[in-house]
């Protein structure tokens, strides 16, 4: 996703603005060509009026000097912040230039200054009302838990079909952005993917996990205590690290339109010696695609189809 590009302007008062601080709320950043215009003028008032509904979240672009936007800015009585643009560096770093001039353009930008909606080549009648209802939907939608983590599941309805090793890695990839007690990265992973290296993982599994044996592929994450932090009153962030990282790898997972499965039954001394792994199992992931029942046992058909169930928050979270 584009990002604001990163540069410093000069605003109404001739003072340094870096576009840095947007960061960290919701803005909308609009272009427009030339203060005291017909139509940069009614542009300006429409998003005016809309100041307090935007949370006064709004900046204007332009190519003019910061004396004639300051006049700007007077006349009209703009509550909102105007930045001189006259090299026209950040409207170059937004592609808003043809032919050497600024095209009007606007753009909601979220709090990690990803731009998620621009508009070129603005007919400026009635715009400012679309960019409020395009910035209420964005900022509402944002405030949503996140639709992977609805969607995620630990289904057993898995299907044999072979998962590719690009895929696999990507996995592994997202686990490995996981934050760290000072950026120690204590998780390790071992893919089994091979006929061979199946079988011998499939010996170590509990009864109850019988399913994970028609996983594809099954992701075996190990730390050591001394890979990490050991702090105070037993604070081990080998363990919590390592499960950060897992829960990443669940969400990619998910967006993939796969299955991650945590397994907690197996035998880990057993494991280790198998495969030679000098640390701490934390657990398995059965990975696969969804969509085999014949498999499962009644009870696990009854789990996979049923909804999530959740403790109410009221009874895991305070507010102090």
């Amino acid at each position: 996703m584009r990002k604001l590009p990163d540069v410093i302007l000069k605003d109404e008062d001739g003072r340094d603005f870096p576009l840095t601080n947007l960061l960290g709320n919701y803005w909308v950043v609009y272009l427009y060509p030339k203060a005291g215009t017909q139509g940069c003028t009614l542009e300006a008032v429409e998003f005016n009026e809309l100041f307090e509904e935007f949370g006064g979240f709004i900046v204007a672009v332009s190519p003019d000097n910061p004396e004639k936007i300051a006049s700007f800015k007077k006349k009209h009585g703009l509550k909102f912040k105007l930045l001189s643009d006259t090299k026209k560096e950040l409207a170059s770093g937004l592609s808003a230039v043809k032919d050497g001039k600024l095209v009007r353009s606007t753009f909601i930008v979220d709090p990690w200054g990803r731009i998620r909606k621009e508009w070129y080549d603005v007919k400026v009648l009635g715009h400012a009302k679309r960019v409020l209802d395009d910035f209420k939907k964005i900022v509402e939608e944002d405030l949503r838990v996140n639709p992977l983590i609805l969607e995620r599941r630990a289904f057993r309805g898995l299907r044999p079909d072979p998962i590719e090793d690009e895929k696999l890695l990507r996995l592994v990839e997202a686990a490995h952005l996981a934050p760290s007690c000072s950026n120690n990265q204590p998780w390790r992973f071992l893919v089994v993917r091979s006929k061979e290296g199946l079988e011998k993982l499939h010996a170590t599994l509990s009864g109850g996990n019988y399913w994970a044996k028609h996983a594809p592929a099954v992701i075996l994450v190990y730390t050591k205590d001394e890979l990490d932090c050991q702090l105070d009153d037993n604070r081990n962030y080998a363990l919590f690290d390592t499960g950060i990282a897992v829960g990443f790898l669940l969400i990619q997972a998910t967006q993939m339109g796969l299955v991650a499965h945590p397994i907690a039954g197996y035998d880990p001394i057993r494991l280790k010696e198998l495969f030679g792994i000098d640390g701490n199992v934390i657990t398995l992931i059965a990975v696969g695609k969804w969509g085999k029942f014949d498999h499962l046992s009644e009870k696990h058909l009854e789990a996979e189809r049923r909804p999530r169930l959740r403790r109410d928050l009221s009874q895991i979270v305070k507010m102090v």
